[in-house]
């Protein structure tokens, strides 16, 4: 039972990303093309939208729970925890082992998701 409760949440949680990626790249769009931003503070307001865009969908419909602030801080660590082993896995791809950075970028696709949702799953929105 708990492998298909968790298979569940993880397609969940992936529908959530990908939402939440929409997000990102619209936001990105509209605060640079439209308002002008610089494109690194219009992204960077475009990741801290998406962050909590991601964290209101997830605490609901990913994992059924309800907000606390507890719960809060801990998937903005997990997410600035997933943010730092994708800048430290991106490094050490290309410019440790000379890769392009599409290697890269496919590598932390497949991971940085999974450990995010691991973490997410055990620790942010254990059932207690």
């Amino acid at each position: 039972m708990l492998q298909s409760e968790m298979v569940g949440k993880f397609i969940k949680y992936s529908f959530a990303g990908v939402i939440s990626i929409g997000i990102y790249f619209l936001s990105v769009y509209i605060l640079i093309e439209n308002y002008k931003w610089d494109p690194v503070v219009g992204a960077a307001a475009a990741f801290i939208l998406m962050t909590i865009v991601s964290f209101l969908i997830n605490v609901r419909f990913t994992f059924g729970s309800s907000f606390t602030r507890q719960k809060l801080f801990r998937f903005l660590f997990v997410s600035l925890f997933g943010f730092i082993l994708n800048l430290t896995l991106m490094f050490f791809i290309v410019h440790i082992l000379y890769f392009h950075y599409l290697v890269g970028e496919f590598v932390t696709i497949l991971v940085i998701p999974m450990v995010n949702f691991l973490l997410n799953y055990y620790w942010t929105f254990q059932t207690q």
